[in-house]
């Protein structure tokens, strides 16, 4: 029996080691974060110090050093005023996606103003080179049950995937998942159109407890991530991970807000490179357009 179980081992740690993941950068300052807004209007973003390409920096660099290539959605109102970091991005082969003009949750948004939002940001990129614009991920993950239209909208853009589908607002075994594991899903309107979803990973056994991926990732023991993305790379599921800028750069400016703000804005700054720099090491990782 014992002999059987090691060989069910060896068999699901080969599996999990063929699996490519899915690795996304949200390219956002950290001024610009949503549990800032109250704190900082957009009228004052001009204001603050630009640190977004300290981190953009080191990841670009370590993503060289493994090899990696990764998706980076991008907000306009950075893009148009950094357009070299879009130039470096595509330099280095990565993919480039859609992250709304300015940080706004689509649930605060009407179809009129999210569509102006995510034209506005795709004739910019296209305008700065982007000619193979595929993808867009919703700040905050904010499609929502009320929002659904946002991605008939983002296929009317021309777009091809949307990256925002979580389990914290629509439970892993109903509509609009096809398959009940945080894998790429294909979401039909109709029965000729449709689009593929790349949803932010939840938690094996917990359907709505996601990880690897932002606060998640960096407040999480490294340990709970590895086990996480083994389980579902054993059976044979990609995992999106996703990551800021601002999470690798420790020396930010520190904001005066509440203890639960900067408990998941602040904690663990400091060890976010190591413990990236690890998970680089023990998985493999490719940018969504290689899983169209």
């Amino acid at each position: 029996m014992t002999e059987e179980k090691n060989s069910a081992t060896r068999r699901n740690d080969q599996n999990s080691n063929s699996v490519t993941n899915i690795l996304s950068v949200d390219i956002e300052d950290y001024y610009q974060v949503e549990g800032f807004k109250k704190k900082i209007a957009f009228s004052e973003w001009e204001k603050y110090e630009s640190r977004f390409h300290l981190g953009l920096e080191w990841l670009l660099h370590i993503l060289d050093s493994h090899k990696t290539k990764a998706t980076f959605f991008i907000l306009g109102w950075i893009a148009e005023r950094h357009p070299q970091w879009i130039s470096e991005i595509l330099r280095k082969g990565h993919e480039i996606g859609v992250h709304g003009w300015r940080h706004r949750r689509i649930d605060a948004l009407t179809p009129d103003e999210f569509r102006a939002d995510i034209m506005r940001t795709i004739e910019l990129l296209k305008g700065l080179g982007v000619d193979d614009l595929r993808g867009h991920r919703a700040p905050s993950f904010s499609i929502t049950p009320g929002t659904r239209w946002a991605w008939e909208i983002i296929d009317e853009c021309g777009l091809k995937y949307d990256a925002s589908l979580s389990a914290r607002y629509f439970p892993a075994k109903n509509a609009p998942w096809v398959c009940s594991n945080p894998g790429p899903q294909r979401f039909k309107f109709n029965e000729t159109k449709g689009i593929d979803l790349f949803p932010q990973a939840y938690l094996p056994l917990f359907d709505h407890i996601p990880f690897a991926g932002g606060g998640y990732f960096r407040l999480y023991p490294y340990k709970l991530t590895h086990w996480g993305m083994k389980r579902w790379n054993s059976r044979g599921v990609p995992v999106m991970v996703y990551v800021h800028p601002w999470e690798f750069d420790p020396d930010q400016p520190q904001f005066k807000v509440n203890l639960p703000r900067r408990f998941k804005h602040y904690v663990n700054l400091e060890t976010n490179r190591e413990k990236f720099a690890q998970l680089l090491q023990d998985f493999k990782f490719a940018p969504c357009r290689d899983f169209l």
